[in-house]
């Protein structure tokens, strides 16, 4: 995701454009320095209107959204949300890091003989260097990783970042940060405009050519940890946004996808390729790693009042978003209070324990509303001669959010709602509008992380949030809440397990109460993987890393294939 869980369906029209163009039959020496093995084809997500942008901190860049920034630029660490208790694995930094003053205070080790792709060696000064960046610049997006007050290289071979308030649970959004070099980024004016066209990164690959098709990812031929690369060059084809993928998918055309495929996943893919895998044989196929949610922009009438929230949520049958909109490969949502369950079941309040039925609660919805002051005009309901109007938000392209969209407008209409769909034929549009908070409502996907928090602090931590038309790095709906923002910073400064599950307590009852955005589905992990061209992929028996293509983690994916032949 942003990291993002990813979303997206492609066009076949430009499909045999895209893979000629990146020549993704064949294999690819890149600049002579390659692995064996053939080009490896990754679709992450549609690109409508593509640009060499490979800004690693702008999430329309062209590069962020085909998910091929992880190969470029490197963190310090990579953490494996499919197994939270898994130490991270160090990348630039060269072992584990070292809390001190409270929880103020980390100091990171970083990793000796690394160079930047233009030669240039990288040190303990560019880590500095990135993290003072994003302090200065707070509109590039990091995951809401949070803010130091200083960074300094506290000697050659180690950082030290400070931090106003404990961040004991915020590792993991700190140590994915991007690490870019300050040869190169230091004289840049504006680095949230910038298009870092030729990206200069740390990563096992480097820009080789880039068209209106697609880019290819050639080996680095300087990279620290080389003997590890197999793959010869990674090729991220574009699409356009109405396109079948299973055709190509199926064939193992495409080695890794990231995509729902619609209905029919056993008949259409895996019964066509011994190669062709999911993570699991069999429904639901896919692994829950994320809390799908409608999101609301809280600045805006009618969505401004927590009753109106409150309802729409009641008022939804997530059960017909799971069968008809997701083809029966993500759950319904069973607890407003937010979590991912049952994977978060110990933190889970007893309070709203089941509190969303499958098929809604209409009669629950209608009396939240007239105790609100609303009544029914003409069928819909009406308080102060305005009814309840607003519209949702997202991509066509994305087409199973696109259907749930459709499905909840026909819910909510029916019960006296006035519910508009509004379509987006651009993804990066979409993204750049919840990202500036020009929108009503909009389906979207959840941060991952080794437990609740970081759910919790993308979705209503108010510190990453903005004015509204300027972009936000959380807290998109611009939802504010000081008990919110009390139980946030309970869990990050302590590391007192009882402590920390109070908070998250606090943070269910938050969500329920005042409804920022209702839960609507248990996210699937979106992967199909073809084995054809190359093993060594992450399976449920085997889970060293997430199977989504998704960075950072797509990386450390990579490094352990092997050519299959």
């Amino acid at each position: 995701m942003q990291h993002a869980v990813l979303k997206g369906l492609a066009a076949v029209g430009i499909l045999g454009l895209g893979i000629a163009a990146c020549s993704s039959s064949s294999s690819s020496n890149g600049s002579g320095q390659a692995g064996s093995g053939k080009t490896l084809v990754i679709e992450s997500t549609s690109v409508t209107s593509p640009s060499q942008n490979f800004n690693p901190y702008v999430q329309s860049a062209t590069g962020f959204s085909a998910q091929a920034t992880g190969l470029i630029y490197e963190p310090l660490y990579i953490f494996n949300v499919m197994n939270p208790t898994q130490p991270p694995v160090p990348v630039l930094a060269s072992g584990p890091p070292a809390w001190s003053n409270r929880g103020k205070t980390l100091t990171i080790p970083i990793r000796s003989g690394v160079r930047w792709s233009d030669g240039k060696p990288f040190s303990a000064s560019d880590a500095a260097f990135t993290y003072n960046l994003v302090k200065k610049n707070p509109a590039l997006y990091t995951a809401s990783a949070p803010l130091v007050t200083s960074a300094t290289a506290s000697s050659p071979a180690s950082v030290t970042l400070n931090f106003a308030t404990p961040q004991f649970a915020n590792l993991f959004l700190i140590g994915q940060v991007y690490i870019v070099p300050q040869h190169v980024w230091g004289s840049v004016s504006n680095p949230v405009t910038y298009t870092d066209p030729n990206p200069v990164g740390t990563g096992p690959y480097l820009l080789r050519t880039y068209s209106s098709h697609g880019f290819l990812l050639k080996q680095n031929p300087g990279y620290w940890n080389k003997s590890a690369v197999k793959v010869s060059a990674v090729d991220f084809p574009f699409y356009s946004s109405n396109a079948n993928l299973v055709p190509p998918i199926a064939s193992g055309q495409i080695d890794w996808a990231g995509s729902n495929l619609g209905p029919g996943l056993s008949s259409n893919y895996l019964s066509k390729s011994t190669n062709n895998t999911t993570w699991l044989g069999s429904s639901p196929y896919f692994a829950a790693n994320n809390v799908v949610t409608l999101w609301f922009n809280v600045t805006k009438a009618p969505l401004n009042d927590p009753a109106v929230r409150q309802a729409i949520g009641y008022g939804i049958n997530r059960q017909q978003l799971a069968t008809q909109g997701e083809s029966g490969y993500e759950a319904p949502a069973t607890s407003s209070g937010g979590l991912l369950l049952p994977i978060d079941n110990t933190y889970l309040d007893p309070s709203v324990q089941g509190d969303l039925p499958p098929a809604g609660d209409p009669a629950k919805a209608a009396s939240i509303l007239t105790h609100d002051g609303y009544s029914k005009v003409g069928g819909k309901w009406t308080k102060n001669g305005q009814q309840i109007t607003f519209s949702i938000t997202d991509p066509i392209a994305y087409t199973d959010y696109y259907t749930d969209d459709q499905l909840i407008a026909s819910q909510l209409n029916k019960l006296g709602f006035n519910v508009k769909v509004d379509g987006n034929g651009s993804p990066t549009a979409w993204q750049a509008d919840f990202n500036n908070g020009t929108f009503d409502s909009t389906i979207h996907w959840s941060n991952q992380g080794p437990n609740p928090f970081y759910y919790y602090e993308n979705w209503i931590d108010h510190t990453f949030s903005a004015p509204v038309g300027k972009p936000a790095a959380g807290d998109n709906g611009r939802f504010q809440s000081t008990a919110a923002q009390a139980a946030l910073a309970q869990f990050a400064g302590t590391n007192d397990p009882a402590a920390q599950k109070a908070a998250i307590t606090s943070l269910q009852h938050v969500m329920s109460a005042e409804v920022p955005m209702t839960p609507l589905l248990y996210g699937a992990a979106w992967s199909e993987i073809s084995t054809r061209n190359y093993t060594g992929w992450p399976t449920n028996g085997n889970a060293y890393m997430t199977p989504v293509p998704n960075s950072p983690y797509l990386e450390q994916v990579v490094l352990h294939l092997k050519p299959a032949s």
